[in-house]
């Protein structure tokens, strides 16, 4: 049951990505994306355990949503920036970074086995990390050096979302709870974000009509295109991502954790995939060699027992 749910998992999360991607093609605003896809998301986990919400004395609730949404948050937004720079089809299976971390914790701190499979597993999708970064067209389809950055990042902070999840199932705290508590907490950050953004832009606009920076101008703003169609797109995001990351918990809670996350990794493919067929992209021979390698990586979870 669990490796359904965890391929499922990879599945939708990666349709999730390519609809990321096709908002970042239509320069549409960042953080109206994702106030989209954190509502959406909160919604849906709301759904799924609002007859099992109660008052808990227990600290490390908050604590961990606190850290899974800040995980979630910054995982996204970097993920956007890199999506703004460089192909999706190579973005992705770069953010698979993360899986050596999960594995290093589910060994160090879970005492799970370490097999040649897994280092093979991490060895190969450091190799196709270099790979990228020496590719001498690499400037053909990643428009900004800033791209490993977003990806270095946005790597950290979803091991800090997916490793977070398991830390909390060994803490034997509801996982679907946690995870709404944390898109609660993204979702005012988000809000956040768009007050700040929209004042930044409104000081910075001398020719606009409106004499205030009040509630009203925000409700007037948010019918223009690039803001109300990026809220769709985090939309169907977020009910993508919150449906993804739900059967991913479920996962964790019969599955080893480097094996559910490896397969959940696998929504690489998805994006890949998807990346071609929709939005037509193309890679240079070495990132090819790379995308092939970290499929390869990633295919090696099959081996574990």
């Amino acid at each position: 049951m669990w490796i359904t749910e965890a391929i499922f998992s990879a599945i939708i999360f990666g349709f999730a990505s390519v609809v990321m991607k096709s908002s970042t093609m239509r320069n549409q605003i960042d953080q109206y994306l994702l106030w989209g896809l954190y509502l959406a998301g909160g919604i849906f986990f709301y759904t799924q355990c609002y007859k099992e919400l109660y008052f808990s004395t227990n600290i490390f609730l908050y604590v961990w949503a606190v850290l899974i949404g800040l995980g979630s948050f910054y995982g996204n937004w970097f993920v956007i920036k890199a999506l703004e720079v460089g192909p999706a089809s190579l973005t992705a299976p770069m953010l698979s970074l993360n899986i050596p971390l999960i594995i290093l914790m589910s060994v160090f701190v879970y005492h799970e086995e370490i097999d040649s499979i897994k280092i093979a597993i991490i060895v190969t999708l450091f190799a196709a990390i270099i790979i990228v970064k020496i590719d001498p067209n690499e400037k053909l389809v990643i428009k900004e050096n800033k791209w490993f950055l977003w990806v270095i990042l946005g790597s950290f902070f979803l091991f800090l979302r997916e490793g977070g999840l398991k830390i909390t199932q060994e803490l034997n705290l509801n996982n679907t709870i946690v995870l709404l508590y944390s898109y609660i907490f993204c979702f005012i950050l988000s809000s956040t974000a768009i007050i700040i953004k929209e004042k930044r832009l409104f000081l910075a606009n001398k020719k606009s009509s409106y004499k205030s920076y009040n509630l009203r101008y925000l409700i007037n703003i948010f019918k223009e295109k690039n803001r109300y169609h990026a809220v769709w797109y985090g939309l169907v995001t977020g009910l993508c991502s919150g449906l993804g990351l739900y059967l991913y918990s479920q996962a964790l809670l019969t599955g080893p954790t480097s094996l559910v996350a490896l397969i959940f990794s696998a929504r690489s493919l998805v994006i890949v995939a998807l990346s071609y067929i929709i939005h037509k992209e193309r890679l240079s021979l070495f990132q090819k060699f790379s995308v092939i390698l970290l499929c390869l990586g990633l295919s090696l979870a099959s081996f574990i027992k």
